[in-house]
């Protein structure tokens, strides 16, 4: 179905993006609440039958498992970045490592999810892949739109 493993990284991550975004608009409720939520507003928008609906829980489920550990990886991260700022000189080494760090956790989010996210999409109709695909370009080309705003007032 995918050619590479990098689109199905990028359509796996916009199609968690979306789910998270949908989430965190409802603002004052659980993750789990947020999750089901996006899931049933997934499901109903796409007319998802039981099995279809099942595989897309275990994309929710999924991205719960990754949402959990965020907190804590970003304040690892916060702490790391702030020692290496607070040294006098920085090595290529240190920025090294924390590359690999940040990679190996995108590695392992990556893991949890794309599997999951790729038996949902395998088990749709081409009507709702069509669908599916339509909001990852419109996802897409704001992202594109907004990077080349912020882009621009940087003078890039």
């Amino acid at each position: 179905m995918f050619k590479s493993k990098k689109k199905v990284l990028v359509i796996g991550g916009v199609v968690v993006a979306l789910m998270g975004s949908a989430a965190f608009a409802m603002k004052g409720h659980s993750h789990e609440d947020r999750a089901a939520w996006a899931t049933e507003r997934v499901s109903s928008h796409l007319d998802l039958d039981s099995e279809q609906q099942e595989a897309l829980s275990k994309v929710a489920d999924s991205y719960m498992e990754i949402r959990v550990s965020s907190p804590e990886f970003m304040l690892d991260l916060s702490s790391k970045l702030k020692e290496l700022a607070a040294d006098d000189t920085l090595t290529t080494d240190e920025v090294n490592e924390l590359r690999d760090q940040i990679k190996a956790e995108f590695d392992r989010r990556s893991d949890i999810i794309v599997p999951e996210f790729v038996a949902f999409y395998n088990g749709l109709d081409d009507a709702q892949r069509d669908i599916v695909m339509e909001r990852i370009e419109s996802v897409s080309e704001r992202m594109t739109e907004r990077h080349d705003r912020h882009s621009g007032s940087r003078g890039e």
